[in-house]
């Protein structure tokens, strides 16, 4: 009898690290979505720093020039970074994706298993996930990301 119980604590133990796993993709997931999202993002902040950068030249009448003799090449180099830093995720962003959808999906069916617990939040956040990525693919493909 006691090789019976052994199989049974055995396939416990697998059911609960599939759920593990489960977890961790469902992790990987929500960080590829961040990723994605950061070529998109890293524009919107290029924007915000040349506005900034207006905004500051504008309120101080140009003395930003008198205190700051190098303030034209420094804002100049930041936004220079920043569109590197978009540009390298936008290069990157089929692998991304990829990643994003892989890993949700694999949460997806593992969490969906689970007879003993409900992962409902998990589940919705999986689906979302796919769905956000799928809107950013689209957005992607039609260049309104560039």
């Amino acid at each position: 009898m006691l090789p019976e119980h052994t199989t049974t604590l055995t396939k416990n133990e697998f059911r609960t690290f599939l759920i593990r796993l489960g977890k961790i993709f469902s992790n990987i997931s929500i960080l590829g979505l961040v990723l994605c999202l950061s070529g998109a993002l890293s524009f919107l902040s290029l924007i915000f720093t040349f506005l900034i950068g207006a905004i500051v030249i504008v309120s101080t009448l140009g003395l930003i020039f008198l205190i700051a003799p190098g303030f034209m090449s420094v804002l100049g180099s930041i936004i220079e970074v920043s569109a590197q830093l978009s540009g390298f995720f936008l290069e990157n962003f089929k692998i991304f994706a990829s990643i994003t959808i892989i890993g949700s999906v694999l949460a997806l069916a593992l969490l969906l298993t689970d007879k003993r617990t409900k992962h409902t939040g998990r589940i919705v956040l999986a689906v979302l996930v796919i769905a956000a990525v799928i809107l950013l693919i689209i957005a992607v493909a039609a260049e309104a990301i560039k």
